[in-house]
């Protein structure tokens, strides 16, 4: 068997966000390591060993976001 996907989801709070960690907790082939919104520290993904990340954030925060990862 092959190992999980790490996933972190950033808007996890948010109606979408929410439905991704949903989809994520539901999967055979995926882990959730990270559930970040507004306020939480994106070095959660880095300590957690996040390989994949879904943005559900806000137009606004979109930029830093991907400038961090």
């Amino acid at each position: 068997m092959s190992a999980k996907i790490r996933v972190g989801v950033l808007g996890a709070r948010g109606r979408m966000g929410a439905e991704v960690v949903k989809a994520v907790n539901n999967s055979t082939d995926l882990e959730l390591v990270a559930e970040l919104d507004l306020g939480d520290s994106l070095d959660q993904l880095l300590s957690t060993k996040a390989q994949v990340v879904v943005d559900f954030t806000t137009p606004d925060s979109v930029m830093k976001n991907l400038e961090f990862l």
